[in-house]
């Protein structure tokens, strides 16, 4: 597989825009490459080429549907019949075409027969980032996944839930549906010291860690220590966040009987991440990925988990 931008092309009823300009920003915050008229057309195209060339080159269309979309005749139309030219020269599990609902309105009954995603709803954005991570990966190329890199502070048991469901990231106890990522590993010895790059996320990681567990204080420590020794000539590296520590979570175990690659050093089976909660009646606490069981919990700052650093790379 090889990783590049997916190109999703965005059907719409121009009075629905600001709907789907919020649409838009969150498939480029998620790694895809969308497709809006407004943004991609240039001054002095023929616009009505310029939108049959897109469609008939994005491995994506989404038919933003609406009251103001509905049976409404015009251009959005002749977008969908090309869309549905298109993905008759498919194959039957591909997924391409995806009506998207931008609030409760009927499905046209040409279109009924693919399912739709509510994206007003909770975790209709999730649901749609499944379904083109999905796609993407059935036609041989996977986008890449910009996963948040600094602390949250108070990272909820909401905040989890929806981060798992949006990522598809598997968790035993949270969301035991996730599947998971497709991971790009090159592991690689740096001046004598082992890494992990995941070309999916851009993330480097140690292929082990901390030779042993320590509190969240002393994992701080070691943080510095390694950058202060330059490990594997950088000096940038950190706790990794929640969202980059589960990225690394396979949906079952492996040879080592552990939720993650082989690849990594079996000893650290558990984890500190920079992310930290705040809860009434304990200790301030921060949250760990339990590669042993599947999961990922919230642990009091003395509580010991082992420490595997990350860094953004390979270059940067």
């Amino acid at each position: 597989m090889k990783i590049q931008p997916a190109r999703v092309f965005i059907s719409y009823a121009r009075k629905d825009l600001g709907k789907v300009k919020e649409l838009y920003q969150q498939l480029q915050e998620a790694g895809f490459s969308p497709w809006q008229d407004i943004h991609e057309i240039l001054p002095g195209e023929v616009w009505h080429d310029a939108l049959m060339r897109a469609i008939r080159e994005a491995p994506f269309f989404l038919a933003c549907l609406s009251t103001n979309s509905v049976n409404k005749r015009g251009v959005i139309q002749e977008e969908l019949k090309e869309a549905l030219q298109i993905w008759r020269g498919k194959l039957d599990d591909d997924i391409y075409f995806i009506p998207v609902r931008l609030e409760d309105c009927p499905v046209p009954e040409a279109l009924a027969k693919f399912q739709w995603v509510d994206l007003h709803t909770d975790g209709g954005f999730a649901k749609l980032h499944r379904a083109l991570r999905a796609g993407m990966e059935k036609i041989g190329i996977i986008a890449p996944l910009p996963l948040r890199s600094q602390l949250a502070e108070d990272l909820s048991e909401d905040d989890v839930t929806a981060m798992l469901e949006r990522y598809d990231f598997y968790d035993f106890n949270r969301y035991w549906m996730g599947k998971g990522i497709h991971h790009l590993y090159e592991a690689k010895d740096v001046n004598g010291h082992p890494v992990v790059i995941d070309h999916t996320t851009g993330l480097m990681w140690q292929q082990g860690g901390s030779p042993e567990e320590m509190t969240y204080e002393r994992a701080q420590a070691y943080i510095a220590e390694l950058n202060n020794d330059t490990f594997a000539n950088f000096a940038d590296w950190r706790l990794p966040t929640l969202e980059e520590a589960m990225s690394l979570m396979e949906a079952k175990q492996t040879e080592n009987k552990l939720y993650i690659s082989t690849l990594f050093d079996e000893q650290q089976k558990y984890i500190w991440t920079a992310d930290t909660q705040t809860a009434k009646n304990r200790a301030s606490a921060a949250w760990g990925v339990s590669f042993f069981y599947g999961r990922c919990v919230s642990r009091d700052f003395g509580f010991s988990y082992y420490v595997r650093a990350v860094r953004v790379g390979p270059s940067s």
